[in-house]
């Protein structure tokens, strides 16, 4: 990517022409780094602003005890110190190389010198930076009470299993994309399987960042309009939204139940519907997942030590999360030919009627899978799909019987349009 089209994405450079873009890209210089080097440090003069070229570098502030608070990872075409640029303010956090990476630099001398002699740039600057305060005055006018107060919050649906390899992001995945055909522009899918989670791979994407990369407390407080947006990838097909919790493993553990509740009273203010797909283990990210979930979907297969589990899931759903009996569907997915236990052994041991069964997929699930494709697009004939086209629209039901329709709902989003 050229470095004009960088600096594009930069809202300070909106407005300012092709021309003018190319000759601020000319006062852009490439710095090397290596696995933790400090960029700049917090309190260090504002005398710069950084695009991210290559590698990952990660941000955090240090409180008066000294102790390091993460605030983001930045990856590729990710920037900081914009606002530093312009007015040589201090910077308020610490950036450091968490991997080899590349940066671009863009140093304020050289850009005042540049401003000195265009100065129709700097009026447009001007402009954007006052808009920018224009919306932040709003916002304190109105109160942070009117910022952070719930709005009629779409459905959560949190995709479970104690057990993996019963096809649970399978069903989070198609689930999804099938509720995205039925209300377009409304719909998203979180992945908090945070180590090793398949949603990128089933759907064929490539997210530019994740959940991990930012603090609870800044997605709070992001511009929701602008930020939220960038987190999330968007299906092409299905005009699906997906915000990964980790681009890597690694990444996955720095994710907090924090973090995933924050993410989730986000999302869910700006879509009708929000499917979650979940890890096996009960950890904090899962259990806020658990936690906001209007309904929760038990992905389940016919074998005896699959009902164990899910019957310790029930005690732990009761006992300890107190979780109603009404907000948990049992799903039955038949993931091999051959039925160790029938449906009625199992509703019997549950004391409690599936929600749906889903037929043996055979080679439907599997090529839709090596393919990158949802099955419910691409093989929307077949059993297995046709399955989870009943599921969507009995759920799209549910939630048009809780007070507002699920049309007029998702009229009243138009956060994407």
């Amino acid at each position: 990517m050229r470095n004009a089209d960088l600096l594009k994405a930069i809202d300070i450079f909106t407005g300012v022409s092709e021309d003018d873009l190319n000759k601020i890209a000319g006062l852009l210089k490439e710095r090397k780094l290596g696995k933790d080097n400090v960029v700049f440090r917090q309190g260090d003069a504002g005398d710069a602003m950084y695009v991210v070229l290559g590698g990952r570098l990660k941000c955090f502030a240090t409180d008066a005890a000294g102790r390091e608070k993460p605030l983001g990872v930045f990856a590729e075409g990710q920037y900081i110190g914009e606002m530093s640029l312009l007015t040589g303010e201090p910077f308020s956090v610490t950036m450091q190389a968490i991997t080899d990476a590349r940066v671009l630099v863009l140093r304020k001398d050289d850009f005042d010198s540049f401003l000195a002699r265009n100065v129709q740039v700097m009026l447009q600057m001007m402009k954007v930076i006052a808009q920018r305060q224009a919306v932040t005055n709003q916002r304190i006018g109105r109160g942070m009470e009117a910022v952070d107060a719930p709005t009629s919050a779409g459905k959560v649906f949190t995709v479970f299993s104690p057990k993996g390899g019963v096809g649970k992001t399978t069903v989070a995945v198609n689930l999804a994309v099938e509720l995205a055909h039925l209300h377009p522009e409304s719909v998203a899918l979180v992945d908090l399987s945070l180590t090793f989670g398949h949603t990128m791979l089933l759907l064929n994407l490539a997210p530019k960042t994740s959940l991990a990369s930012i603090s609870a407390d800044a997605f709070r407080k992001m511009d929701m309009q602008d930020g939220l947006a960038y987190y999330l990838a968007t299906h092409p097909s299905s005009t699906l939204r997906l915000l990964t919790g980790a681009t890597r493993p690694e990444e996955g553990e720095t994710v907090t139940g924090e973090m995933a509740k924050a993410a989730l009273d986000q999302v869910r203010k700006h879509f009708s519907y929000v499917v979650v797909d979940t890890g096996s283990n009960f950890t904090d990210p899962v259990l806020a997942a658990l936690e906001s979930a209007d309904k929760v979907l038990m992905v389940c297969s016919p074998e005896i030590s699959v009902l164990r589990d899910i019957r310790d899931c029930q005690r732990i759903f009761n006992d300890v999360l107190h979780i109603p009996r009404e907000r948990v569907l049992y799903l039955m997915n038949y993931i091999f030919p051959l039925k160790a236990l029938s449906k009625e052994q199992f509703e019997t041991a549950l004391q409690q009627e599936l929600f749906a069964e889903l037929p043996y997929g055979a080679e439907v699930t599997a090529k839709a899978a090596l393919r990158g494709e949802a099955f419910v697009e691409r093989q929307s004939g077949s059993n297995v799909a046709k399955a989870i086209q009943r599921m969507a629209a009995q759920l799209s039901a549910e939630k048009g019987k809780s007070g507002v329709g699920a049309g007029a709902q998702d009229k009243k989003r138009g956060f994407f349009r």
